[in-house]
């Protein structure tokens, strides 16, 4: 029989607009961060947070619902449900589910997988993807791969990432659709092939840019500290990650002043110079083309759905 606790430890790759020392989403992201599978019980989170890895919710005896961007998401009993945790969303409703998986992957080994090129491309630009069918996946399954991914053999670990590596081909292959769509620019899709020279620069790049997130950075900086020419690197960046480098920080700003909208005191203004905008101009006209309103009424919204 499974205690499960009352509360969660805290988990080094997560952070919370709660946290005394503020990080942005793409200071979390990491070629070296770890999978993570849980199955439990669903908790009611007291405020959002974000992470950089892709998350997969499979809530297996009852629907869940999340705020994710303000907007609620319902993850219905069954259904395998994927978005990338960057963006910032707190658990509301856990309901009547006692038994749920949780995926954390690292970005770095999703977009290694030999994926529908348009499935990395909505992940990646913040939609929520919903399974058509449900009853893809066994607690049984979760159970063992919860255990095993932990396995001091080396092989045993790597069998169970090949075998979420087919859950997600078979996602892909049995149908799935969009329940939450964000606004970024699109971007044109460029096929399947991905090598994985390219896989390992992108990381690289996304972990420089992780680590500078509050830095005016520019393509030349982050081809520089890969060693590659800038128009090399940003063409390998954009056919990978589906965004152009420009788009895929900006992206990551406007999730970072979304989660301190919602859960901070902060002034709009330190707000944005935290994210990393140096005009108060650029920030506004940015903030309202992603999000569709202005800081000042999404901070408003977000209060009047909390408070309900």
């Amino acid at each position: 029989m499974n205690i499960i606790p009352n509360s969660l430890p805290p988990d080094p790759d997560m952070c919370s607009s709660t946290d005394s020392n503020t990080r942005s989403p793409l200071s979390l992201y990491s070629e070296y961060q770890r999978m993570d599978i849980e199955l439990r019980r669903p908790q009611h989170m007291e405020a959002c947070h974000w992470h950089g890895q892709v998350e997969v919710n499979v809530p297996f005896d009852g629907d869940v619902e999340y705020l994710i961007n303000n907007e609620t998401v319902q993850i219905k009993q069954g259904h395998i449900t994927i978005f990338w945790a960057c963006t910032p969303h707190q658990l509301t409703r856990p309901g009547e589910c006692k038994n749920m998986a949780i995926f954390s992957l690292p970005m770095h080994l999703f977009l290694s997988w030999p994926l529908d090129r348009q499935l990395i491309n909505h992940v990646t630009h913040g939609t929520v993807l919903k399974s058509l069918t449900a009853q893809q996946l066994s607690p049984f399954e979760v159970q063992r791969w919860q255990e095993e991914i932990r396995s001091p053999n080396e092989q045993i670990r790597q069998l169970v990432i090949d075998e979420i590596c087919l859950m997600f081909k078979r996602f892909s292959l049995s149908g799935w659709q969009p329940i939450l769509v964000n606004k970024p620019a699109r971007t044109r899709s460029s096929g399947n092939n991905v090598s994985r020279h390219a896989q390992f620069y992108v990381s690289q790049m996304l972990e420089f840019i992780g680590k500078n997130y509050d830095q005016a950075l520019t393509i030349e900086q982050v081809a520089e500290h890969v060693k590659l020419n800038p128009n090399y690197a940003m063409g390998i960046f954009q056919r990978v990650m589906q965004l152009t480098m420009k788009q895929y920080i900006t992206a990551m700003r406007i999730n970072h002043v979304r989660a301190l909208l919602s859960d901070t005191d902060k002034s709009i203004l330190d707000i944005a110079l935290t994210a990393g905008f140096h005009s108060s101009s650029s920030f506004y006209s940015t903030f309202n083309k992603y999000v569709g309103m202005s800081p000042h009424n999404y901070r408003k919204l977000r209060q009047l759905r909390s408070g309900s």
